[in-house]
């Protein structure tokens, strides 16, 4: 038996799930997030500035810290490489998935489901902290999504690889 080759665009939980335009405000918002932290220098320094058009200063900068926070825990607790998208990607893996959901499970009080959305990411003894930063930072994720619905366009990410098929289901 022969194991497939490397593909990093297609490893364990990079394989796309799905398009961000099909996603609510909330999960686009955790997955371009997630993107825009990874990649550092100024795209990080945006999700400050975004946040901060949106909530004011100074819940920017506590959003930002358990942003940060939250990233640094999944990322360093992670149960094995965490895969994702580029930033202007219009489609997002399952790791991305995972995450965007248990922000959102989170946000919506169902701990049950965060718990298990955040048990696919990382280690046991790192699942119930990622929970309880994703409660603390959902008002801010709630505010943001609300006070930028209007000015959300997933138009604007771009297929950075080709379409394996032209079916998805």
């Amino acid at each position: 038996m022969t194991l497939p080759s490397a593909d990093p665009v297609h490893a364990r939980g990079g394989a796309p799930v799905g398009q961000l335009d099909e996603l609510p405000p909330l999960e686009m918002i955790a997955i371009l997030f997630m993107r825009m932290w990874c990649d550092g220098g100024t795209n990080r320094q945006r999700i400050t500035q975004d946040m901060a058009l949106a909530l004011g200063q100074t819940d920017a900068d506590a959003a930002t810290a358990l942003f940060d926070d939250l990233m640094r825990l999944t990322l360093g607790c992670a149960r094995r490489p965490l895969v994702r998208h580029g930033v202007p990607c219009r489609c997002f893996g399952g790791d991305e998935c995972a995450f965007a959901n248990m922000l959102v499970a989170a946000t919506t009080g169902d701990r049950d489901e965060a718990m298990l959305f955040s048990s696919i990411l990382v280690t046991g003894q790192a699942a119930f902290p990622a929970i309880a930063l994703a409660q603390d930072l959902s008002p801010y994720l709630l505010r943001f999504a609300r006070a930028t619905q209007a000015t959300m366009t997933p138009a604007a990410p771009q297929a950075t690889h080709p379409a394996q098929t032209a079916i998805r289901h």
